[in-house]
């Protein structure tokens, strides 16, 4: 199976299941933005890092190299609405 049959199979069974979005606070966000400082050091990107620390299953952001597109998308996918 190749990466993206892999992740299409992860999208699907979790729609399946009726998987809901995760909700995580701006704290909690800007307070693993100062711990994600150490593992850039260990050249781990940030969106695959934000993925590990909050058990997320989101593969765009995982394997996007882009802080600032990935910051985005976790500002508008991943934060809870005030």
């Amino acid at each position: 199976m190749t990466v993206i049959q892999h992740m299409l199979q992860d999208l699907t069974q979790d729609r399946l299941r009726g998987a809901e979005t995760k909700s995580i606070s701006e704290d909690n966000y800007l307070e693993w933005q100062k711990f994600y400082t150490w593992e850039a050091l260990t050249d781990q990107r940030y969106g695959q890092s934000f993925c590990k620390h909050f058990d997320v299953k989101d593969h765009r952001l995982y394997y996007e190299r882009d802080w600032v597109k990935c910051d985005t998308i976790i500002r508008s996918e991943w934060l809870a609405r005030p």
